[in-house]
């Protein structure tokens, strides 16, 4: 994984992986960081994120921080470009994506049943992803979400585009595409154990699919 072009990988934070990935990956420097969360499991969801991403940067792993809209980025030690990565977190569930040919953005939900999903649809998507919510439903609708939020996280635009009332994902099958700020974007979109759903956004023609990690 360390020398792929693109990964997109996850992780329980209740399976044993997660303290594995801790206890060998985290830095002082992450450790840190999750602890400037009051809330236990914010703290967790963070050092686990940073563990994982770590695990999949391997040797190419540096300082981590964030610009002024909290979105991850990597600092460059010298004149190599380092690559492009992108965290979520919902639940117990942590995805990392990074990509070394451009842009990246993911986002994973975790679908919950008393989720107003029409009235959210109604009030932040385009009319033609209204109508496809209305048609086919919570599957549907956590495709729309993650993919806005993926774009969103990917264009460095943020939640103003998640609630942008303008259709920006097309109708699948997935992978799909779409044009965005005159750039290009390839979506993938994939459901997950225990009712999550996974959307990435990449500045590619092809997707990494997610795994979940393992550790050798």
């Amino acid at each position: 994984m360390p020398d792929d072009p693109a990964a997109l990988a996850y992780v329980d934070l209740a399976r044993p992986e997660a303290d594995l990935l801790v206890e060998r990956y985290a830095t002082s420097e992450d450790r840190a960081a999750a602890a400037r969360y009051q809330k236990p499991l914010r703290a967790r969801q963070s050092l686990v994120a940073r563990a994982l991403l770590r695990a999949m940067l391997g040797a190419a792993s540096g300082r981590i921080l964030a610009d002024p809209g909290g979105a991850p980025f990597l600092e460059s030690g010298d004149s190599t470009r380092p690559p492009c990565i992108s965290i979520s977190h919902s639940g117990s569930m942590v995805a990392c994506a990074l990509s070394r040919s451009g842009r990246v953005g993911v986002d994973i939900e975790r679908a919950r049943a008393a989720r107003p999903i029409a009235a959210i649809a109604d009030s932040v998507f385009g009319p033609d992803e209204q109508e496809r919510v209305a048609r086919q439903g919570a599957a549907e609708f956590y495709r729309i979400w993650t993919l806005r939020e993926a774009l969103a996280k990917a264009t460095g635009t943020g939640f103003p585009l998640v609630v942008s009332k303008t259709d920006l994902v097309p109708a699948g099958p997935d992978p799909t595409r779409c044009r965005l700020a005159g750039t290009d974007w390839t979506l993938g979109h994939w459901a997950l154990p225990g009712d999550y759903a996974i959307g990435l956004a990449i500045e590619a023609e092809s997707l990494p699919r997610p795994a979940p990690f393992v550790l050798d």
